[in-house]
């Protein structure tokens, strides 16, 4: 039985694990991002006028081959999200067998559905997943699977539908939530090439990219990592929708961000904010989204807006439903390397109308919740992570 208080209205970071083509250790991928890395490459894709497109593709030798006998010949891309989800999975679900009582829920967010280039249906990615991961895949509940198919803005989705299966109250205090994507499809390129969205030189757009993000989430401190004696707590997110988005007739006057950002910080402290973390991929669109719904908010963000503003894509590229997972990992790792009480800022966008919005605090331990002697499972856990940072 876990001792340690029950509350269903509050979410800890447990466990995470991503997949990245920078890299695949959050301490890592941090340091390159400060040090303004990146892997970006021609790739062996073209636009619609034959040029080769820059990419940021993750190392496919590192990748584990898939059984011929699993049906997921459809394309590039497919073969990738399962191997880049096997990749994160499989040393997350090798520990989470070490400390979790029980199967877990998985919420996974995926792409959204772009006309003429429908991604693998969730049921079929889930399914080719569970058969590659082999043995590990017994750890996840299967028939409790819920995919989130709304691009960008999925990955904080994630959280609300999980806070849901919290409240329900049904035994359940671990849950795994992923994100999942990558831009290796050559109709899409094409597509968005001529749409005059990837960068090239002399003009706006982005670097297409790949990445997967898990984490184990859980309502009870007995199982949630404690690192610099504390804890990083997921608050509840602000979801929204703007009637401005790619393809629609109406301006994006920023409104839906502005609403999702204004929902996830009064549903947290009133702490200083001293990180954002946004989806901004280069393109013009989500930088004036991001500057005129962040402005809006100046007095609770301060006025040093640009200068704590931080976003993934500039390094791995965009990197669609995995950003918000990759932005939860970073600002838990650097939540988690200060040890002090302050909040994080997370702002998703997808193409369509969706926005999301999420904080993210450090939690001091209070004396009587240290890890003890007789808290095997989550000491399990911090070492392996700590394992992690060595490495």
């Amino acid at each position: 039985m876990t001792t340690a208080p029950l509350d269903l209205n509050n979410i800890y970071i447990a466990d995470l694990e991503i997949c990245t083509p920078l890299s695949n250790d959050v301490a890592e991928l941090s340091e390159k991002i400060q040090a303004n890395e990146n892997e970006f490459c021609l790739s062996d894709y073209y636009g619609h006028l034959g040029q080769q497109i820059n990419m940021s593709l993750c190392d496919g030798a590192s990748f584990r081959k898939i059984d011929p006998k699993i049906n997921i010949n459809r394309c590039h891309r497919d073969k990738t999200l399962v191997q880049m989800a096997d990749k994160a999975l499989t040393p997350l679900l090798t520990r989470f067998k070490d400390y979790s009582p029980s199967l877990a829920p998985f919420i996974l967010a995926t792409a959204e559905q772009v006309p003429n280039h429908k991604p693998l249906a969730p049921d079929q990615l889930a399914n080719s997943i569970r058969q590659h991961l082999g043995d590990n895949a017994e750890m996840i509940h299967w028939n409790q699977f819920i995919p989130v198919t709304i691009g960008r803005a999925g990955a904080l989705a994630t959280l609300n539908l999980a806070q849901k299966l919290f409240q329900q109250n049904n035994g359940i205090e671990l849950i795994i939530i992923g994100g999942l994507d990558s831009y290796r499809h050559s109709a899409v390129l094409r597509d968005l090439s001529k749409q005059q969205r990837i960068a090239m030189i002399g003009s706006d757009g982005f670097v297409a990219g790949e990445g997967a993000g898990f984490i184990v989430i859980t309502n009870n401190k007995h199982y949630a990592l404690n690192k610099n004696n504390g804890y990083v707590r997921i608050h509840s997110p602000g979801l929204a929708v703007e009637q401005g988005y790619i393809g629609s007739n109406e301006p994006n006057l920023s409104q839906g961000l502005t609403s999702a950002i204004k929902m996830a910080l009064n549903a947290s402290p009133n702490l200083p904010v001293s990180q954002i973390y946004t989806s901004m991929n280069g393109e013009a669109i989500w930088y004036e989204e991001h500057i005129a719904s962040t402005l809006r908010h100046r007095h609770d963000l301060d006025h040093d807006i640009a200068d704590k503003s931080i976003s993934s894509a500039y390094n791995i590229g965009d990197i669609g439903s995995a950003t918000g997972m990759i932005a939860l990992a970073l600002s838990s790792h650097k939540l988690f390397s200060d040890g002090i009480a302050q909040r994080h800022l997370i702002t998703t966008s997808s193409d369509k109308n969706q926005r999301s919005a999420v904080c993210l605090t450090f939690e001091p331990a209070e004396p009587q919740l240290k890890h003890n002697s007789s808290n095997t499972e989550a000491k399990a856990q911090e070492s392996a992570y700590n394992e992690q940072d060595d490495q």
